[in-house]
């Protein structure tokens, strides 16, 4: 690392600060081996820490990372899945579920089901996660050499809502990781002048834009940097490769939804002039500040504060970026947890480089007291790391990220077990709630090609019941119905009986209020236009018999 980089760089960066941070010396090969080492030990930890509550321990955020994302990708590939409204209207784009079937179709050179599927799948969205800790690192390196670097790449790697989120089929997360990615990439191209970092950034904006359309506000900050920063220059190339890739996501929508951006524009609709959305849930502005403390708890106050020392080192974008994330989903009515993904991201970035300078302030007191120079970094990077850990991890065992961790762990790890039994000719989901498909997994966790049932009631599964001869339970069913069980995984047991099924329509899944009289003229357009073909087939066949005769 130069020394008059690293200024050149500190002064784009802040340029009402002067960087006091001393580069670290060029190492020798056989030390840049061993820091080559550290640097995969660190990414590869946080790759094994992001697949604890998606395939070692799996959980479900939210129903959306299965149902939005890999049940689509497996009605691509097995031909079997649920279809949510979104897809029923075309208001989601096919880009994530495109991607997964992919890697889906990759598992079937191993083998089939989600035995296979779910750790493929699972593995390539951890390391996506991982991305932002090698961006952080590589800027940070930047400023305040090797030591400073392994902090704040530290500092994301074990941030305990980036591990809980991080692989996770969630187009925010995957937006948010995107997004951390493309600003590094913008950021290094405007001092290097590199025209294929800002084409790839471009392209990353585009992607970030067309699978999460609430991050909008974040290009605006962007353009606002690169036109503080008078690089003008910067604009051509970051078009063209958003360009490319919108015009790529319009051939998209047009082959699977019937025009350009057919999926952004029915989403906008849907939930701004429909406002689908707020159907579901509608909460107040201080939802996410609220949650927030709620996860950390005192211990809030540890990142606020080292992202606050950090903003003083990084690109306003990324603080400015993570305020207008946060300030826009919270004027949304309705909120989610995992909607601020991104916010969060990015201040947990900032915090790295906050850790980062403190580390470079201890390094600085040691050396003053003494301690040889080449001693000084690693051992303040040290100390500054297991400064954290506690912290974090404190957090991650704390009880609202306990809980969230295990939300539907039980359920799934039932569909597994189903989905490694025998045949079933029918499959039943049954417990206290009148939508008890949300969390069973669907195909994706099920995988068997068995129709699914979910009665709302008791009275409706002795109705339904004759239909499936598999049942997974939250509450015992009636004895009369002969289900005997066959496992318990805590909360939730699966039970089977002898004998067949009877073939029962299955029911769609439910359409919010405002899309319902939407539903019911799409069901009449195709009733008429079945009407229309059996009445062709009619003229046609007496007509073709007599050319036949003839």
């Amino acid at each position: 690392m130069v020394g008059r980089e690293t200024t050149r760089n500190a002064d784009l960066w802040s340029p009402r600060w002067q960087l006091s941070a001393t580069p670290e010396p060029i190492a020798r090969p056989s030390s840049q081996y061993l820091q080559g080492a550290a640097l995969c030990a660190l990414l590869l930890a946080a790759l094994l820490l992001r697949l604890i509550p998606v395939l070692f321990v799996p959980s479900l955020n939210w129903p959306d990372e299965v149902f939005q994302a890999t049940e689509q990708a497996h009605r691509l590939v097995y031909g079997t899945g649920l279809v949510p409204w979104e897809f029923e209207f075309g208001a989601r784009s096919w880009l994530l579920p495109g991607a997964i079937a992919g890697l889906m179709e990759f598992a079937r050179l191993f083998g089939e089901g989600p035995r296979t599927y779910l750790p493929v799948i699972a593995t390539a969205f951890a390391a996506l996660g991982t991305a932002p800790v090698l961006c952080t690192f590589l800027w940070v390196r930047r400023l305040y050499g090797l030591s400073g670097a392994f902090v704040a790449g530290a500092v994301v790697a074990f941030a305990p809502e980036l591990v809980y989120f991080g692989a996770r089929t969630l187009s925010e997360v995957v937006s948010g990781n995107l997004l951390v990615v493309a600003f590094t990439l913008l950021e290094r191209g405007c001092r290097q002048t590199s025209r294929r970092r800002l084409f790839a950034a471009g392209a990353l904006f585009a992607l970030v834009f067309a699978l999460r359309i609430q991050l909008t506000p974040v290009f605006p900050v962007a353009g606002l940097w690169i036109l503080l920063q008078k690089k003008r220059e910067s604009l051509p190339p970051l078009f063209a490769g958003a360009a490319l890739v919108l015009a790529l996501i319009g051939v998209l929508d047009t082959l699977t939804l019937g025009y350009p951006f057919a999926s952004l524009w029915r989403y906008t609709l849907y939930n701004a002039y429909d406002a689908v959305s707020s159907t579901f849930s509608v909460e107040p502005w201080d939802f996410y500040l609220l949650g927030e403390i709620g996860v950390w708890g005192a211990a809030i106050v540890v990142p606020l504060l080292l992202a606050a020392v950090g903003a003083r080192r990084t690109p306003f974008f990324l603080w400015l970026s993570a305020l207008a994330i946060l300030l826009a989903h919270s004027a949304i009515p309705h909120k989610e947890y995992r909607f601020i993904y991104p916010a969060i991201l990015l201040v947990m970035v900032v915090a790295g480089f906050g850790l980062a300078e403190c580390a470079r302030l201890g390094s600085a007191a040691l050396k003053e007291h003494g301690l040889r120079a080449a001693l000084a970094p690693p051992l303040s990077a040290i100390v500054a790391i297991l400064c954290w850990l506690p912290i974090a991890g404190k957090v991650w065992f704390g009880g609202t990220l306990t809980a969230l961790r295990l939300r539907n762990h039980d359920r799934l790890e039932t569909a597994l077990f189903v989905a490694s039994g025998p045949l079933p000719c029918g499959i039943g989901v049954y417990g206290p709630g009148k939508h008890e498909w949300v969390s069973s997994g669907g195909y994706t966790y099920l995988q068997q090609p068995a129709p699914l049932y979910w009665p709302k009631d008791r009275a409706a599964l002795v109705a339904d019941a004759p239909a499936f001869d598999t049942l997974i339970y939250r509450q015992r069913p009636p004895p009369s119905l002969d289900f005997k069980p066959a496992a318990c995984f805590r909360t939730v047991c699966v039970a089977r009986r002898p004998g067949g099924c009877r073939r029962m329509a299955m029911r769609t899944l439910p359409i919010p209020r405002p899309l319902r009289s939407l539903a019911e003229e799409k069901e009449a357009r195709a009733a008429l236009s079945k009407r229309a073909e059996n009445l062709r087939s009619r003229v046609e066949k007496p007509m073709a018999s007599q050319t036949g005769s003839e």
